[in-house]
């Protein structure tokens, strides 16, 4: 029983990070509208709930390391030490400047009964609105390691489910 629970999770995991499951195409035309329309982006973390704020950091890291599948942009920063309230839907980023972004992009995690979820809204600089909502889930008690896993692929998520590329 245990191989076979492990066999899941393990699908499940990887569908997860692959993007498996129902998708929606992004015609070519809306690709190049949110292209031009939000190509300077900024990357904020914040837990959420309970979740221990010492990952908020480790994640932008791993996150920055990996920013290059959003290189086609015109500007992507990961903001660090950036107040987030994540009590609303969608959180409020607190940034100093928000001219200097067209949409922030503000990762919220959280962990609970031996799955972890990685929330991504993506919220207009201008009006305040919540324009994309993702989400990374997976059944995984290793909550660092795979919170750090999911922040490493968040720059390839925003490029395949945002700007459907």
């Amino acid at each position: 029983m245990k191989v076979i629970f492990s066999v899941l999770a393990a699908v499940a995991i990887a569908c997860s990070i692959a993007g498996c499951g129902p998708k929606t195409k992004i015609s070519p035309n809306i690709s190049m509208e949110r292209q031009h329309k939000y190509g300077r982006l900024a990357i904020v973390c914040a837990p959420k709930k309970e979740a221990n704020p010492v990952y908020a950091p480790m994640m932008l890291k791993e996150t920055q390391s990996r920013i290059s599948p959003l290189e086609f942009l015109e500007k992507v920063d990961c903001l660090f030490d950036v107040p987030v309230d994540t009590a609303s839907t969608p959180p409020i980023v607190h940034l100093d400047n928000l001219t200097d972004y067209d949409a922030v992009v503000c990762l919220v995690y959280s962990y609970e009964s031996g799955c972890v979820y990685l929330d991504f809204y993506m919220t207009d600089t201008t009006t305040g609105e919540q324009i994309w909502y993702y989400q990374f889930s997976a059944p995984d008690p290793a909550i660092k390691v795979r919170l750090l896993a999911q922040a490493l692929f968040a720059p390839t998520a925003i490029k395949k489910h945002f700007y459907g590329l």
